[in-house]
């Protein structure tokens, strides 16, 4: 699961909506609009319902009129239209125009309810069949495209009873891993709330949990090695995410070519994924938690010294016994960098 859980999305509904164009030069609050392509959006909703690894801050007022609408001291349309001219005077020069798009959802626990930002790229479209366009809100609609990258920035908070959780999911393509642009994070007054650290700890429990359930699947069913491997592989990525940590398993797995193997491997893994709250949660490795390969040092009686990264997948370089204590070492490369002459220290034989 991620934000919501199993039982939630069962009954998860859109209630209301409302749209705003952010980042003009003008701002023009808009009323509460008729509910349409609920399908849709929901969604959207639940595809970017990332683990809430923000937390809003002591003073909030997003919080603080997301708790208003709830409790109805405010309607859902003014609240939203003041959270819209709130986002859009913080929206900052060389950020992209978009729509704010802002949801109320309930479930069948009445005494909960859902609110989501989502910010969208404004894309105008034109339509075919030759029709004058009609009003400024209608091009919006038609420009809110069906595609994961067109969405900029989600934000998606749970109150019960009129009473905000602390945790917050919060999405920003922006950035990278799970970091939220200035402004947004300012908007929303939020800040981290699990850090890499903390997200690289559960990335690993995962990987053990799931490489033991799939002993069988591994290369002479050694899970310790398979866990070298996938966490090698996660420590050297720039971010890691739920189709990273796949990709790593199956690398643990020695890629293997059979389907029902690799749709095993895949499920297991993603179900896992969901379980620890990773889902559509992005975030720099931490590499004393998510360890790159340790340097390996070797030394010959002739002298002769070989320092380089001891990979269990793709080793470049081979150590083969031959007889007695005799071994020979083979380096591969695409590229040799440097060839050249060091001055032996004082004192070493030449």
């Amino acid at each position: 699961m991620s934000f919501f859980t199993e039982e939630e999305q069962l009954s998860l509904t859109i209630t209301r909506m409302i749209l705003h164009v952010v980042g003009t030069e003008e701002f023009l609050a808009m009323p509460e609009r008729p509910l349409e392509e609920q399908d849709f959006f929901k969604g959207k909703i639940v595809d970017m319902a990332a683990a809430p690894v923000f937390m809003f801050k002591a003073v909030s007022q997003t919080r603080n009129e997301m708790e208003a609408i709830a409790k109805g001291e405010t309607t859902f349309e003014h609240g939203a239209q003041s959270l819209a001219a709130s986002f859009h005077r913080k929206h900052i020069g060389g950020t992209a125009d978009g729509v704010l798009c802002m949801f109320e959802l309930t479930t069948d626990d009445a005494e909960v309810k859902f609110y989501s930002l989502v910010k969208y790229d404004y894309k105008l479209v034109l339509e075919q069949n030759g029709v004058e366009p009609g009003q400024a809100l209608r091009r919006i609609v038609n420009g809110l495209v069906d595609d994961k990258k067109a969405i900029q920035k989600t934000a998606l908070v749970r109150v019960v009873n009129g009473v905000a959780d602390q945790g917050v999911s919060a999405t920003d393509r922006t950035k990278q891993g799970a970091d939220l642009a200035d402004y947004f994070a300012d908007f929303l007054s939020v800040t981290r709330a699990v850090s890499d650290t903390e997200l690289s700890q559960i990335t690993r429990k995962l990987l053990q949990a799931t490489l033991r359930a799939c002993k069988t699947d591994l290369p002479d069913e050694d899970v310790p090695k398979a866990v070298r491997k996938a966490q090698a592989s996660l420590g050297a990525r720039r971010n890691i995410d739920e189709a990273a940590i796949v990709e790593a398993v199956l690398a643990a797995a020695g890629h293997p070519q059979d389907e029902k193997t690799i749709k095993r491997l895949e499920r297991e893994t993603q179900k896992r994924v969901r379980s620890s709250k990773l889902h559509e949660v992005s975030f720099k490795p931490d590499r004393k938690i998510l360890r790159q390969p340790y340097l390996r040092k070797i030394m010959t009686v002739e002298g002769v010294t070989i320092l380089f990264p001891d990979r269990v997948e793709n080793p470049n370089v081979r150590v083969i016994a031959l007889y007695g204590d005799k071994k020979q070492i083979i380096v591969e490369t695409d590229k040799v960098t440097e060839d050249s002459v060091v001055a032996p220290k004082p004192g070493q034989p030449t």
